[in-house]
């Protein structure tokens, strides 16, 4: 009894010390002033929709720059790798935030066809990352570069659905332009 005692005691510090370490290692794909400007625009569905692509083309156009870089090759792979899924978190990102307007039935037409313009660059952008990278450096990176291209395709068409349904509601004049002014 006291062995097995002495055993569950070891196994909960030792899950004790690995979840925070863990928890530690997720990080924020969004500096200090785009969560300031996130912040400000809780309120206008459209704004942080045009906000959340903004930053998720930002981390695009950094993977241009680094392809183009030729002084970062050595832990260019690193880099990619890391701006992907930066990237993927900010497409889950802006998929939550289309859900949470839509279920408050939050005007957000604009910024999704915004998002509608973006998935197709970006799917055309992923496509060539994984034509033209070196294959030394695709395996590095290609599980994320994978998972973003399923990603912008998810969201690409769950914003198609989704402006087909705004459509809907604006026409029956059931859409609210500011979120706090929701009537639920």
């Amino acid at each position: 009894m006291l062995r097995r005692m002495q055993c569950v005691m070891w196994l909960a510090l030792l899950l004790g010390t690995c979840v925070p370490y863990g928890a530690a290692q997720k990080r924020d794909p969004l500096n200090e002033k785009e969560i300031d400007e996130m912040r400000e625009s809780a309120d206008w569905p459209d704004k942080r929709i045009e906000l959340m692509v903004k930053f998720a083309r930002a981390r695009m156009a950094a993977i241009d720059q680094l392809r183009a870089d030729g002084k970062s090759a050595k832990d260019r792979p690193m880099q990619i790798h890391d701006l992907l899924e930066d990237f993927s978190s900010l497409l889950d990102e802006i998929d939550d935030n289309v859900d949470m307007y839509a279920s408050h039935k939050a005007d957000m037409r604009k910024g999704l066809m915004l998002l509608l313009e973006a998935s197709s660059e970006w799917q055309l952008k992923l496509r060539r990352l994984k034509e033209q990278s070196p294959p030394e450096e695709l395996d590095q990176y290609s599980f994320v570069l994978a998972n973003a291209t399923d990603a912008v395709s998810d969201s690409g068409d769950d914003a198609r659905d989704e402006l087909k349904e705004q459509n809907e509601l604006a026409k029956q004049k059931k859409l609210t332009k500011i979120y706090s002014e929701r009537p639920d």
